[in-house]
This record gives structure tokens, sequence and C-alpha cells, in this order.
């Protein structure tokens, strides 16, 4: 298999606001679904919905520049995803199992086996196919993110003769409701390759407009609007499940490209982020768990141990969510070795590639 010519480096300040972002995505979607609960008396939109399009993004850009490092090889790039995804995922998905077979009728486990199965096998929103994760309101997303890898690899690495038909089949099985929102992922690939530079005039009003424009569209319940809109034109719309906000994601995907492309022209970042670079990295270390993990945590907390004030809730969700990490997400150079080995069993030896790092790696996902 050939190896992808090489591509850009992230700007490490540029690296370090991207992790920022995606740890603040993460956690709008955990008070998302969480604030209500623990603060019924003081109600606040959180904007959970708008952090998984800010996740799409994000992962398009960093996917993009992952799967152009030196020495990137298709076995390399599936290795590096399955590493990042599955351990984080699957882990969350046991947990959810084992919480639902021992305690029976908690809230979220009505399609247990099915559901599990499906989403750990990311076809559970391929096709025909709405299955929830138990216990897991947001692992939708990454049903869609995985196949947005399967896509854009089968592009990248597949040999010229096969590759239409490669994306075309990839495209089939993941199924409409996917590619509905698959623009908002490849404006982060988009971003990477054709990344502007704006003058300091420039960049200052695109990232003041993108910041005033996204608010706007949050509280001004813009999506709500456009999927009226959409169900009145057509009646199945509805048949679209995670996908009917379509419209409004696409549009909320151009206005995060806009934002990062203008920090990205911005000078004055640098010395900014650079300054908090240990406890950004250490934060963004947790984001994929924290993501994945809310879910469970949140019935086991509540409906299991029986903790519903704040303090003690969020500290309990903090601490299952290092634990889950340590054992999972910070592990994930360990996890590669384990399927670099299992790769190596049944391919003939070859001379090693160059790992590729991710640098920035916000896969998940991940929406509520």
């Amino acid at each position: 298999m050939t190896t992808r010519a090489v591509g850009r480096a992230i700007p490490p300040h540029l690296s370090l606001y991207l992790d920022l972002v995606r740890f603040a995505a993460a956690l709008f979607v955990v008070l998302y679904h969480t604030w209500s609960l623990t603060f019924p008396d003081r109600p606040f939109k959180w904007p959970g919905h708008e952090a998984v399009v800010v996740f799409f993004v994000l992962s398009g850009y960093v996917i993009a520049h992952a799967a152009t490092a030196p020495g990137m090889t298709f076995g390399l790039y599936l290795q590096h995803r399955i590493a990042r995804i599955v351990p984080v995922a699957w882990t969350a998905l046991l947990l959810a199992l084992a919480a639902c077979l021992l305690w029976p009728g908690l809230p979220g486990a009505e399609s247990l086996g099915w559901g599990t199965l499906s989403n750990a096998l990311f076809i559970a929103q391929s096709g025909p196919f709405a299955v929830a994760a138990p216990l897991n309101p947001p692992f939708w997303s990454l049903n869609y993110e995985v196949w947005y890898y399967a896509i854009f690899g089968a592009w990248l690495f597949a040999p010229a003769r096969w590759r239409v038909a490669l994306v075309l089949a990839a495209c089939l099985l993941a199924g409409p409701k996917i590619l509905l929102l698959l623009p908002v992922w490849l404006l982060g690939v988009l971003l990477y390759r054709r990344m502007p530079a704006w003058k300091p005039a420039l960049a200052w009003t695109c990232l003041l407009a993108s910041v005033a424009i996204g608010v706007l569209m949050t509280w001004l319940d813009v999506s709500d609007v456009l999927r009226a809109h959409l169900y009145a034109l057509v009646p199945f719309a509805w048949r679209a499940h995670y996908s009917t906000q379509f419209l409004y994601d696409n549009l909320l995907g151009l206005v995060v490209a806009m934002h990062f492309a203008a920090v990205s022209s911005l000078g004055w970042l640098p010395r900014l982020v650079e300054r908090a670079a240990r406890p950004i990295r250490w934060l963004a270390g947790c984001t994929f768990t924290l993501y994945v993990f809310h879910g469970p945590l949140l019935v086991l907390i509540r409906d299991v141990a029986g903790i519903a004030a704040p303090l003690p809730f969020y500290a309990a969700m903090a601490l299952g969510v290092l634990v889950a990490a340590e054992l999972t997400e910070r592990r994930v150079k360990w996890y590669r070795g384990r399927i670099a080995a299992l790769q190596g069993r049944w391919r003939r030896p070859r001379a090693p590639a160059i790992a590729a790092a991710d640098v920035t790696d916000p896969d998940v996902p991940q929406q509520h």
C-alpha cells in the first residue's frame, strides 16, 4: 500500500487551542445532560448539540492532519483509529451493559442487547437503523464518526482504480442519515488543507462574528425553526433521527470553521495559550472519556448510588472519568502496540513505518 504525501504540521498554539475547545465542548455536552437534574431551579440552555458540530469540524481537521503524517499507510491509519476509538467506546458500553444487568429497569436500558451490539459495531445509525446505546445518549455520534473515518480512509488510501467504488460502497453502508452531516466533517478537512492566512483586522472581525453568530443561533433556537420548516416540506423527515437538524448543523459548521480560521491567523494566541500548555494537554487527555462515559456514570451515580447533590455528584463523575481515562484514553499508545502486534501476525514483515502522532485528536466525538 502506498504512503500518502506528508501534510503540514499544526502550529503548536493552534493545537493547544483546539485541545481547549474540545474539552470545553465535551463539558458543555455533560452540562446539557446533567444541569436540569442537579440544578432544577436554575434552568440554563447549554449548547449540547452545538458542541458536537464543533467536534465534527475538529475531527475532520485533525484526522486530515494525522492521515498525512510521515510514514502513514492504511495499516497505520486503521491502527490509530481503532486504538483511539474502540478501548474507550467498548469499555463505556460494557459498563452500561453491566449496570443494566445488575440493576434491571435503569432508565435508558430499553434496547440492551441489540443496542449494545449494534453500537459496538458502529452500525447503530447506519441505513434504516437508529438504535440508542444503553445509558449513553451521546454514543450515536460515534457511529457517524467511524463511518467518516472509513469514507475518508477509502478515498485517501485505496488504489486509484478502486477508489471511487470503495468510497461509494462506504457511503452506501453508512446510509443517508450519516451522509447528511458528512459536509460538516469535511469542512475540517478543507480547513486543514486550505487554512487561510488573514490580516489581523479581518481575523478579529471573523472571530467576533463567529462567536456572536454561534451564540445567536443557539439562543434563538434556529435549529428548531429550520427543523419545523423541514418537517413541513418533507413529512417523513423525522426518519433522519439525529440528522433532522442537518440544515442547522451545516450552517453552524461554517461558523465554526470561520472561527478556527480566524484563531489560526491571530498572533497573540501563542503567548496566551502556551502559558497553560500543561493543564490544557492534561484536560485534553480525558476529553473523549468525559464525552462517552458521562451517560452511564450519570445513571450509576444518581439512580444506583443515590447521589443527587451537585458537589458530590460532579465530584463522583470527575473521579469516574479520571479512572476510566487512565484505563483507556491515556493508554492509547499501549493499545496501538497491541493492535500492531495483531496486525503483524497475519501479514508479511516489512520495514516499520514512522508512527504518526495525534497532536490533537477530537475523534468524538463525538452530540447529544
